[in-house]
């Protein structure tokens, strides 16, 4: 069975969508919300993903829920460099709980 272009490329925005509505991301601008309304309340983890890009989730609240650092496109964020990722962090993250980066079986948090 042969499926023409303009089908497949309907199926995939619809499973495009799908995956969309289950991950959840924050923007920037949602960002800086979020650290001013919950401080001392969220958590930052700094991991590496595939394609060795470095990605940064918040933590937020006692139902752990977790969001991804979107672009204003609404893709995750990546940064190739570490160095660059935590300066996000430094510079957007204001006052939260505790802040993780997980490299390989490490853990290292901030500084007490």
């Amino acid at each position: 069975m042969r499926i023409d272009g303009a089908l497949s490329r309907r199926v995939a925005k619809k499973l495009v969508l799908l995956l969309n509505e289950e991950r959840m991301g924050l923007t920037k601008r949602e960002l800086a919300v979020v650290a001013e309304t919950h401080q001392y309340s969220y958590i930052v983890w700094i991991k590496k993903a595939e394609g060795g890009f470095w990605r940064v989730e918040i933590h937020l609240g006692d139902k752990d829920r977790v969001y991804e650092i979107d672009t204003t496109r609404g893709v995750p964020k990546g940064w190739r460099q570490l160095s660059d990722a935590i300066i996000f962090v430094q510079e957007n993250c204001k006052h939260p709980k505790d802040i993780f980066v997980e490299v390989g079986e490490w853990v290292l948090t901030k500084k007490e």
